[in-house]
C-alpha cells in the first residue's frame, strides 16, 4: 500500500503526459488548456486591478484605524 502511495505521483504525472502527448487529440487538448490558462490569468489581472482601486471609507464620525482597502469581518467587529 505504501509502495502505491509513492508512486502515484509519478503516475499521475504519466496519466497527464499521455493526455496532454496523445498523437490524435492532443494538440487540441493543449490549445484548449492553454486558452483557458490565459483566461484565468486575464481573469485574474481584472480583478486584481479593480480590488486595488477600491477604497473603503470610515463612517462619519467615526476613527477607523484600518488601513485603505483592508478587510475586516463583519461577525468580529466589537458593538
Amino acid at each position: 500500500m505504501f509502495r502505491i502511495i509513492k508512486r502515484s505521483p509519478w503516475i499521475a504525472l504519466g496519466a497527464a503526459g499521455a493526455w496532454f502527448l496523445d498523437p490524435m487529440q492532443g494538440p487540441q487538448r493543449r490549445a484548449m488548456i492553454t486558452t483557458k490558462a490565459r483566461q484565468w490569468t486575464n481573469e485574474l489581472k481584472a480583478s486584481s486591478s479593480q480590488s486595488s482601486t477600491t477604497v473603503h471609507e470610515p463612517f462619519a464620525g467615526t476613527s477607523d484605524p484600518r488601513l485603505p482597502g483592508e478587510y475586516v469581518d463583519p461577525a468580529l467587529r466589537s458593538a
